[in-house]
């Protein structure tokens, strides 16, 4: 475990340490995941921004079936499940919730909360292009609206000298989480990545100065510790739309099976911290917004246009990380990545790349099953890997 004492005490403090902040008039302001919503400006603002990252367990999905259908991703219900449990304090004590809207799942996420909460709701408009003039000046235009809210909620301006030192500690919050991941390309890896995944979550709730700090401290310690080894291992490269807080099962599972992923390609991953935000000397929200619309890396399943960026950084992040074979791990009624997945196991098989698909509902009776795929696609690695 990477996880220092230190840190493992702020994350248990965080939601305590939120409420006193709150009580001094400091509002805590949540956001989903798929990282278009610039935190950058929530911190600005001089709120606390949180992210709503839980899932994994069956109870969360249940709960909300009394106010909608099973019919949308088990991810997108326990985000309206935690807040009707009341027993998620990250979901309970939100003054208000940003909601970039890039699925129907997700917008009806935001429906939900906006009626039966009186939690104030603002959907953040995403293009579903991102590589169009006219698309950046949408999202331009929809970060202004966003800044304007912030600034109405909190009662605090954001100035231009605010939001630079803000995204001056994200941009390091993301150096940090980048180079601990590119160490992964090394054999064996000298963090596994369920503690690297748990370190990308908790920069999702702890305050950023104090996640940079413990990132430098992390960071140190691994490179004093990053000896290259004979590691039999097969290693693997997980794609997926969220690995949310909680559902760590595919990891666990591939680990007891004897694999190793050892990179990841998920919404609230890559996509996030390899990119920085780049201050060009000119409007500082048209800064944001050309990181978090077009510098992504890569762009989103939702957006029009071809797959092709998307298979061709996954074929990229095969080769640097010297992958055997791709999991793809979805959770049901995912359309988007449901229809991806054909295109990219017939590609995939195109680089001498095996793809094993999976889905989850969040139940716990899938365990036994998914165990069985996975320690037969490992074989099938071991065979083609000794031939």
């Amino acid at each position: 475990m990477i996880e220092t004492h230190k840190l493992s005490q702020y994350l248990m403090d965080r939601p305590l340490e939120l409420k006193r902040m709150q009580d001094k008039g400091v509002k805590v302001i949540g956001h989903n995941v798929g990282d278009y919503v610039p935190t950058e400006l929530i911190y600005a603002a001089g709120a606390a921004p949180v992210c709503q990252i839980h899932g994994g367990d069956s109870d969360s999905v249940e709960a909300a079936h009394s106010v909608i259908t099973r019919f949308i991703c088990p991810f997108s219900r326990a985000q309206i499940g935690y807040r009707w449990l009341n027993d998620q304090a990250y979901y309970e004590m939100v003054d208000m919730l940003i909601i970039g809207v890039t699925c129907q799942q997700l917008k009806k996420v935001a429906d939900i909360w906006n009626h039966f909460t009186d939690v104030d709701i603002f959907r953040l408009g995403v293009p579903g292009e991102y590589d169009t003039d006219y698309s950046l000046a949408y999202f331009v235009d929809a970060l202004r609206r966003m800044k304007e809210k912030l600034e109405t909620a909190t009662g605090n301006e954001i100035t231009d000298e605010k939001l630079k030192e803000a995204i001056t500690i994200y941009n390091r919050l993301r150096e940090l989480l980048k180079k601990i991941s590119v160490m992964r390309k090394s054999s064996p890896p000298p963090i596994s990545t369920l503690d690297f995944i748990k370190l990308n979550h908790a920069s999702y709730l702890l305050d950023p100065k104090v996640m940079v700090e413990e990132l430098e401290s992390i960071y140190c310690k691994l490179k004093q510790q990053n000896k290259v080894s004979a590691n039999s291992k097969p290693r693997l490269l997980l794609i997926a739309p969220v690995i949310a807080l909680g559902d760590s099962k595919i990891l666990d599972l591939v680990e007891e099976a004897g694999g190793e992923i050892v990179a990841e390609e998920v919404c609230e991953g890559v996509r996030s911290y390899w990119q920085n935000v780049e201050i060009s000397g000119g409007d500082l929200i048209e800064d944001l917004a050309v990181k978090y619309l077009r510098k992504r890396t890569p762009p989103c399943a939702f957006m029009r246009g071809s797959l092709k960026p998307r298979f061709d950084y996954a074929v990229k992040l095969a080769e640097e990380f010297k992958v055997d074979g791709i999991i793809w791990y979805q959770v049901k009624m995912c359309e988007t990545y449901d229809i991806e997945s054909f295109y990219f196991a017939q590609k995939m098989r195109e680089h001498n790349l095996p793809m094993l698909k999976l889905e989850s509902e969040y139940d716990a009776l899938d365990r036994g099953p998914l165990r069985t795929r996975i320690e037969a696609f490992l074989e099938i690695i071991e065979k083609r890997r000794q031939s």
